[in-house]
C-alpha cells in the first residue's frame, strides 16, 4: 500500500466537522466518505477532532509569538469566532506566513504519523525529485531511512497481514510443505494475538512495514512467537531492533532471557540467535509423525537422533 504524502496532507487540510476522508486499499487512493460507504478496506484518515487546529493555534502562540502579538492572540482565541479573530490578528502583526508554515508542518507530521501507523508507504516529491520526474519512494533513497516501531492493534492489524502470510510460507518451506495461509487467515492470527494481549510490533520504514515480531506471554514467561523481516530489507539492523524490543518485553515481565521455538534447519535464525548470545538448548519438543508425513531429515542431539 502506498500514497503520495501531499495527497494525505491535502485531505487533512480539507477535513472539517462535516467532511471526512478515507484511504481505499484496493485502489490505493483517498476518497471522501459521508458515512454511506461501508467497506472493510477503508482506512479512516485523522478526524477534525484528531487534527485539532484549535490546539495548534494555542501551541503556535506559545511557541512562536511574544510581546504584544502574543497577548492579542491569546485573547482573540477565546469564545466563539476564534478562528476568524485569530486570522485577523495574524494579519495585524504580519504573522500570517509564519502561521501557515507552522500549520503546514503540523499537518505534515500528522500525515506521516498516520501513514506509519497504518503501514502505508508514503511517496514524497520534495526535495528528492524534480517536478517533471516521477516521485521516488522515500525508502529507495539510501540516505533517508525512518525506522520506527509501530504498536500493532486492532485498527492497523490488516496492514501487517501480508507480512504474516510471507512469514508462514517461509516457515512452511523449512518443512518442505505448502502453506495455504491467505490474508484473511493472517488477519485472524494477528487479531488473536491482539485479543490475548500479546505485544505485537512492526518496524516501519517511511510508512512501509518491513518487519514484525510477536511476543507470546505464558504465565509471565515471554516467548518470541514470531519474528520476520522482508528479504530485501535484511542485514540493515531491523531484525536486531525487533529482537531487542522483544527482549525488553521479557525484562518487563521479570525474565532473564527470551524463549523461542526454532526449526532445526532454520540456519539463518540459529546463527542470528547465537550472535545474540542464545546458544543454550532448553527443551526438545517431540511428536508422532502425522498421517502421510514422511520426515526427510534427521538430527542428532546428544546420543539420540530425531526425524524432522
Amino acid at each position: 500500500m502506498q500514497i503520495k504524502l501531499e495527497e494525505v496532507i491535502e485531505a487533512i487540510d480539507n477535513t472539517d466537522v462535516e467532511t471526512s476522508f478515507y484511504y481505499y486499499i484496493p485502489e490505493e487512493r483517498i476518497i471522501e466518505n459521508d458515512g454511506t460507504i461501508k467497506d472493510k478496506y477503508l482506512i479512516p484518515l485523522p478526524t477534525h477532532k484528531q487534527i485539532d487546529d484549535y490546539g495548534t493555534m494555542k501551541a503556535f502562540i506559545e511557541e512562536k509569538c511574544d510581546g504584544e502579538a502574543k497577548e492579542w492572540l491569546e485573547e482573540c482565541i477565546r469564545g466563539a469566532g476564534a478562528f476568524r479573530r485569530f486570522r485577523n490578528t495574524l494579519e495585524r502583526f504580519a504573522l500570517s506566513d509564519k502561521w501557515y508554515d507552522y500549520l503546514d508542518s503540523i499537518h505534515e507530521n500528522i500525515a506521516i504519523d498516520w501513514c506509519e501507523y497504518y503501514g502505508i508507504e508514503y511517496l514524497e516529491d520534495k526535495p528528492f525529485a524534480k517536478k517533471e520526474e516521477t516521485p521516488k519512494k522515500v525508502s529507495d533513497l539510501k540516505e533517508k531511512h525512518n525506522y520506527r516501531f509501530i504498536h500493532i492493534e486492532k485498527d492497523n492489524a490488516y496492514s501487517l497481514a501480508y507480512l504474516v502470510v510471507d512469514f508462514r510460507k517461509t516457515l512452511a518451506k523449512l518443512k518442505g510443505i505448502k502453506d495455504d495461509t491467505d490474508v484473511d487467515d493472517a488477519l485472524e492470527e494477528i487479531l488473536y494475538y491482539v485479543k490475548k494481549g500479546y505485544p505485537v510490533f512492526a518496524v516501519s520504514d517511511n510508512g512501509r512495514y518491513v518487519g514484525y515480531c510477536v511476543c507470546r506471554i505464558d504465565d509471565d514467561t515471554v516467548w518470541l512467537e514470531s519474528i520476520y523481516v522482508r528479504p530485501e530489507c535484511r542485514r540493515k539492523g531491523i531484525g536486531k531492533m525487533l529482537f531487542e524490543k522483544a527482549e525488553s518485553v521479557a525484562k518487563e515481565y521479570g525474565n532473564e532471557t527470551l524463549y523461542q521455538y526454532i526449526h532445526p534447519n532454520n540456519d539463518d535464525m540459529i546463527a542470528f540467535l547465537k550472535g545474540n548470545g542464545y546458544d543454550v538448548l532448553n527443551l526438545i519438543e517431540i511428536r508422532k509423525a502425522y498421517p502421510n508425513e514422511e520426515p526427510k531429515e534427521e538430527y542428532t542431539i546428544g546420543q539420540h537422533s530425531y526425524r524432522y
